[in-house]
């Protein structure tokens, strides 16, 4: 069932919540840092950072309520003979992915990177897997760098190492070209993506092109005496421009519908906590606001060092 009558009302508290810390940062201005962009200057914990640097990663996520996981090929693959995914249409998905992400810097504008998951699939119609994910490996490249502002180009490759008949991935090549930019306001800190996932290779006619975008806000609390604290909001969304996705409706009947269109928001809230000079800590719960949905809810804790 679609729920999109929620969402007005969740998009006035992620707008209210972004609204405090706009006029917070405003109310109790400081000069800016005029030391590089870094790092540490990064709240986000959904939005790709545009910074670029040496750090490795660890990530754990649990998602709930799936309920269309072959849309556009995105998760899945697409379900037999046309396609490899699991063996039968699906009514719901939890998963749970840990993944390991290192990015190597030779400069300040240059980086190259690798994010390498495993993933734990609980369907409600087929069965329980475990194993390999996806790949995903890249580059960054700086465009524009200012003391307070960042834009950076990043190309994104996602390859095809889980086992698709279990869940594990979608079964074909995926790149995403993508811009990131980080921007320093006082002790508020802007950050947004604008990316797009292109298929190749994948299921004819099923497979998609997505369209990903979100726009972030972290405050550093360090003027009221909170210096390791970063509180983050960001909005995060996708729009399908064609595929298609087949699923088990609440009715348990088998649907076979177009995804062109199909457009997912999701809020998500969050803080840093900072362990020391190089590294924190990011506990994090996402949302969906619309009826459309890749999950339901997720929960994300993630450490973070730069070397």
């Amino acid at each position: 069932m679609r729920m999109r009558h929620h969402f007005p009302t969740k998009l006035v508290y992620a707008i209210t919540l972004a609204a405090f810390l706009v006029g917070a940062g405003s109310a109790t201005a400081q000069d800016a840092d005029d030391d590089p962009v870094s790092i540490g200057d990064s709240g986000a914990g959904y939005i790709d950072t545009a910074v670029i640097g040496n750090n490795v990663r660890f990530r754990y996520d649990a998602a709930y309520d799936s309920n269309k996981p072959n849309r556009g090929e995105f998760i899945w693959a697409w379900t037999p003979p046309s396609g490899n995914g699991p063996g039968r249409a699906e009514s719901r998905v939890d998963y749970q992915r840990f993944s390991s992400y290192v990015e190597w810097a030779p400069n300040d504008d240059f980086s190259v990177f690798v994010d390498a998951p495993l993933v734990l699939s609980n369907p409600t119609i087929n069965d329980n897997t475990a194993g390999f994910g996806d790949l995903e490996a890249g580059f960054k490249v700086a465009l524009c760098r200012e003391p307070n502002t960042l834009v950076t180009f990043q190309m994104k490759g996602y390859f095809p190492t889980g086992d698709e008949k279990s869940g594990m991935g979608t079964g074909h090549v995926s790149l995403e070209p993508g811009l990131l930019f980080l921007h320093r306001q006082d002790w508020v800190t802007f950050e947004g993506e604008l990316r797009h996932w292109i298929s190749i290779d994948g299921t004819p006619n099923d497979q998609a092109n997505v369209t990903r975008y979100g726009l972030g806000a972290s405050s550093n609390l360090a003027p009221i005496g909170l210096p390791k604290i970063t509180p983050v909001v960001e909005v995060v969304g996708w729009s399908f421009l064609d595929g298609r996705v087949r699923y088990i409706s609440a009715e348990g009947i088998d649907v076979r519908e177009d995804s062109g269109g199909d457009t997912i928001v999701n809020l998500k809230i969050g803080s840093r906590y900072k362990l020391t000079e190089c590294s924190d800590v990011y506990v994090g719960y996402g949302r969906a606001l619309t009826g459309d949905r890749l999950y339901q809810d997720i929960f994300r804790l993630e450490l973070r060092h730069k070397f």
